[in-house]
């Protein structure tokens, strides 16, 4: 008669186990991978804080997941730049697509829009061919609403732990957005991935926050020496 509590306790523990061990790999659909904060409601916080602070005209936008949000950097990274950066955490392609690209970009004109995304959707189970046709749509609507507007779409971040278990998902899903980008001249897909990995194949550990999935100061400098070669020559001549 009493074996039932035991067996919940079991079971709490057991749940409980499990989720402390996946916290440091993935966050839950729609979280967070820091904060737990659904990513629906980070995103409504920024919707309405750029409403009150609207970008220039012309800029460029930054829209994606914690990477890139946590890219606190991008501003002096690629300066003289007029960059605004509206990551939201715990976000996917389809995120990016349905919500990021249409409301957090379109609506302001932007000259270019820079763009990541695919960690969740890997670390959550979602394949490469899916990624790609999310990202299909995004591209497609950004170049419906503003055909002049150019996208760069930065490679996969290869975290390490479980996420690096997912390393051949992520190679082919950089594959496939690099093939799709060089369909189209104002699209240019940029390899921030290979950057972060050793000459012994794995993440490189002063890239990354210990037994984190996000990056440090030095994979940030990683990016900032992929990126700004691409976009600082193409973007400069449109300051004004």
């Amino acid at each position: 008669m009493f074996s039932c509590p035991y067996r919940f306790l079991g079971s709490f523990f057991a749940a409980l186990l499990i989720s402390t061990t996946l916290s440091g790999y993935a966050a839950e659909p729609g979280q967070d991978t820091v904060t737990k904060e659904p990513t629906r409601q980070r995103y409504e916080k920024l919707l309405q804080t750029v409403k009150q602070n609207l970008p220039a005209t012309g800029a460029i936008i930054c829209i994606g997941s914690s990477h890139m949000e946590r890219w606190k950097t991008v501003t002096n990274d690629l300066a003289p730049l007029r960059i605004y950066n509206y990551g939201v955490g715990g976000s996917r392609m389809a995120e990016a697509a349905d919500l990021y690209i249409v409301n957090l970009a379109i609506p302001y004109k932007p000259r270019a829009v820079i763009l990541y995304e695919g960690s969740n959707d890997l670390a959550g189970g979602v394949t490469p061919d899916q990624i790609l046709e999310d990202f299909k749509r995004l591209y497609g609507k950004l170049h419906d609403a503003l055909p002049e507007t150019r996208l760069y779409v930065l490679g996969i971040v290869a975290s390490p732990g479980k996420r690096f278990e997912k390393i051949s998902d992520t190679k082919r899903t950089n594959d496939l957005l690099q093939k799709e980008c060089e369909l189209h001249s104002w699209m240019k897909f940029i390899d921030t991935t290979s950057p972060l990995i050793g000459a012994d194949g794995l993440p490189k550990t002063e890239c990354f926050i210990p037994n984190n999935v996000h990056m440090t100061p030095a994979g940030y400098a990683a990016w900032k020496a992929a990126i700004g070669p691409v976009v600082l020559p193409a973007e400069r001549v449109f300051e004004k």
